[in-house]
């Protein structure tokens, strides 16, 4: 799996590892399926190994794999570990290592709605604590470049290095590489980039991909000719964060519109996008937030990373909403993917299974964007779908409304009473303990309203088998 290069990249990087230790990572890094089997030790050393050849232009796992597969298993494994909460070494080039001008962190990351908006959350208590008004503050949403990032002060640019101290790399500048729009240099932060278009016409039998050739224009080696016409091209530059289009605007307008915002601006540039960049401008509140040591709190990564596997369907299970609509649930074979074991997945509604033929032994491709609830994104081989006559929670009649299976038992059907209640409390954001396992059960005792649970005391929800402790906790 490793090539001559990959070994020297690694001798570069000090990641030096015994034969026996070398050949599990090996393993480790070409199937997935041995995660769990494998050791810390191991884990870790694939994590090292893959951003080392990733950072010096020779990647040997997607960025969605290293995020979500090996990453996200040491997040689960060891949450403290500093591979998580400190930047991420770039590979040495030759070249004097200096102190950077600026601390250069890496940026934390997203990968739902749910999590902008706790980071949003985390942003407006801060804002209270200093006195301002989070409503007027502005929002920045720019591309996410995916190219190597460096640091220009207008007289040196400079590696990322670990944060601190990087190296030299002024002979890009030399060798004619221009920023981007004919900017002026001394913009600070920014990546070298190479346009997408140039690259696969021009570059893509030349090199494996971009972080290849963006790695070969840093190194201090002679340049081959190919690399050289890009940038005499201009299709390779330096682009500084400061130039990138973007979005600004009040919160409320951000999330209101959240995901054409995100659309629109990861398409804005013609260079590997791997996200968006949120953040917030009042400079006194960056200040008060101030940064770990991997990363600044006023700035977030919002990432997708859309996975796909086929897979086969073993049947399609029915369930009652609150609104009495019957949700076809696709029990799966189990697959991996975005380094989670899925089994399950959900049909919009009955009409989808019907026209798309969801039925048991059909084949469809499953997509799980970033650590989101994965999706039918398409059903390649068809099978006769089942639908269900009565409701699987009371067994009332189901009557068609549109697209929809309905179960019109709405003041008698368990499910439907169950997950009202349960919602109600959800709603309120007062759902410690109450949540489906303790709603289930005060319905086994027939408590049918959000009323009569509030009427109920410690005592009595005792007698119903709950703990003393839970019963006053549910009371209070």
């Amino acid at each position: 799996m490793f090539s001559d290069s990959h070994r020297q990249i690694l001798d570069q990087a000090n990641l030096n590892f015994s034969a026996d230790q070398l050949a599990r990572v090996t393993e480790l890094l070409a199937n997935q399926a041995l995660i769990n089997a494998a050791g810390d030790e191991d884990l870790i050393a694939a994590l090292e190994v893959a951003n080392a050849l990733y950072r010096a232009g020779a990647p040997i796992v997607s960025d969605a794999d290293y995020d979500f597969v090996y990453l996200n298993e040491l997040k689960r494994r060891q949450p403290e570990h500093p591979l998580l909460h400190e930047v991420e070494p770039e590979p040495v080039f030759a070249g004097k290592t200096v102190d950077l001008p600026v601390v250069m962190l890496s940026t934390d990351k997203a990968y739902s709605r749910e999590d902008i908006e706790r980071w949003a959350a985390r942003i407006e208590k801060a804002a209270a604590d200093i006195g301002e008004d989070f409503r007027a503050l502005t929002f920045k949403v720019t591309p996410k470049l995916d190219g190597y990032a460096a640091y220009d002060d207008g007289q040196l640019l400079y590696t990322r290095g670990d944060g601190r101290k990087g190296q030299d790399i002024t002979r890009v500048f030399e060798r004619g590489l221009q920023v981007a729009g004919q900017g002026a240099r001394g913009l600070g932060a920014g990546e070298i980039v190479v346009g997408r278009r140039y690259f696969d016409e021009n570059l893509a039998q030349h090199f494996d991909n971009p972080r290849n050739f963006q790695a070969s224009v840093i190194k201090e080696k002679e340049l081959e000719e190919h690399a050289l016409k890009a940038i005499a091209d201009h299709a390779a530059v330096f682009f500084p964060f400061a130039l990138l289009p973007h979005w600004s605007g009040p919160w409320s307008e951000l999330i209101a519109d959240f995901e054409a915002i995100v659309q629109d601006i990861w398409h804005k540039v013609d260079y590997d996008v791997d996200g968006v960049i949120l953040e917030i401008t009042d400079e006194p509140l960056k200040q008060y937030l101030g940064a770990t040591r991997h990363h600044h709190r006023w700035q977030i990564a919002y990432k997708e990373n859309l996975a796909t596997a086929n897979v086969k369907v073993v049947s399609v299970t029915p369930q009652t909403s609150r609104s009495g609509r019957i949700t076809p649930v696709a029990e799966l074979e189990p697959t991996r993917l975005s380094g989670a074991l899925l089994s399950r997945a959900t049909a919009h509604h009955y009409k989808m299974v019907v026209d798309k033929g969801i039925g048991p032994g059909a084949l469809i491709r499953l997509a799980r964007s970033g650590e989101v609830i994965p999706k039918i994104e398409e059903v390649l081989e068809p099978a006769e779908p089942e639908v269900p006559a009565h409701c699987p929670s009371c067994g009332h009649e189901l009557i068609w409304d549109n697209d929809y299976l309905i179960c019109p038992n709405n003041l008698a059907c368990p499910a439907q009473i169950s997950n009202s209640m349960e919602h109600f409390f959800r709603v309120l954001k007062n759902n410690d303990g109450f949540g489906a396992a303790t709603i289930k059960k005060l319905y086994e005792y027939g408590i049918r309203r959000v009323d009569e649970i509030y009427a109920l005391t410690a005592e009595q929800f005792e007698s119903m088998g709950f703990g003393p402790k839970q019963s006053q906790n549910l009371v209070e």
